[in-house]
């Protein structure tokens, strides 16, 4: 009974009201008052904190407040991590780019067809599948057949003592050979000077077999001919293919828009040249023995 009548009392007092009064403290005279309880000074200062709360949320949403706390992420600190996150993609894409090319070049000296890579194929499933070759097409296995059994006729001498070669090459693009075969300097290639917006041609029939960009060697082809032929072409200014297309002896991949630095020329100025490798069997050879520039 003590205990609800304690409870009552505080319940009745709690609600109670009292008048608060102003005066004048020279006469004493009552200027204004009001009725308070505590529970509407509870219930006041319960709002007057909610409110309080309300407009810190908004400042610190709407407004760069935050920027000034020493230490604190703000927008800058954000704006910088999203730019490093969006520069490692592009360092992964690209890494997994070289990685499929690698793996391409690889099965191109294994005598395979690489797989395409379309857009409904994703990096990781086509790095996860290395050994997955596109089916040759009959075209294609009439054609590696017949280089096949000419393939014997390689090495023998002709009445000239030169040696017969299975394949009829073009050259590239006419032009001059300003540095030749060295592979003692890491040279597999010729660089071959030539005037402006050459075309530059497929050096005899096969599939396309990469086509891709790089800021220091511009765009890049190579094709994969018959008997393990690869022919490589870097630094052209435009490509009329793209990866799978077959290409005729002469018939025109792209236009040549590369530059060779004077100390190369050993001139003073630059001129448009282009840089050509020949592959066989994944071993480089000399392009002079095979055509004429």
């Amino acid at each position: 009974m003590k205990l609800l009548n304690v409870i009552k009392h505080i319940v009745v007092n709690f609600r109670k009201k009292h008048r608060v009064s102003f005066r004048d403290p020279h006469n004493d005279k009552e200027l204004w008052y009001l009725f308070l309880s505590p529970m509407n000074l509870a219930f006041a200062s319960f709002s007057l904190l909610l409110i309080l709360f309300a407009a810190v949320l908004v400042i610190v949403a709407y407004t760069p407040i935050l920027d000034l706390v020493p230490g604190y992420p703000g927008n800058k600190s954000r704006q910088i991590l999203l730019q490093s996150v969006m520069r490692l993609d592009s360092l992964e894409r690209q890494i997994n780019m070289w990685q499929i090319y690698e793996r391409d070049i690889s099965l191109i000296m294994e005598g395979k067809t690489p797989v395409s890579v379309t857009a409904s194929a994703t990096i990781d499933s086509i790095l996860k599948t290395p050994t997955a070759v596109v089916p040759p097409s009959l075209a294609d296995s009439l054609f590696r057949l017949g280089m096949e059994q000419n393939e014997g006729n390689r090495g023998k001498k002709n009445t000239t003592g030169g040696k017969m070669s299975t394949f009829e090459f073009y050259s590239p693009s006419r032009g001059v050979v300003v540095k030749h075969f060295d592979p003692s300097s890491n040279n597999f290639g010729v660089n071959v000077s030539v005037s402006k917006e050459q075309p530059i041609v497929a050096v005899t029939d096969g599939v396309i077999v990469l086509t891709t960009w790089t800021p220091e060697e511009g765009y890049i082809v190579q094709v994969q001919h018959g008997g393990s032929m690869l022919s490589v072409y870097k630094q052209l200014s435009q490509l009329l293919k793209k990866t799978g297309d077959r290409v005729s002896a002469g018939e025109v991949i792209g236009y040549v828009g590369g530059r060779v630095k004077s100390d190369v020329l050993t001139s003073s100025d630059t001129k448009t040249s282009y840089y050509y490798e020949l592959w066989n069997n994944g071993t480089p050879v000399d392009p002079e023995t095979y055509m004429i520039f």
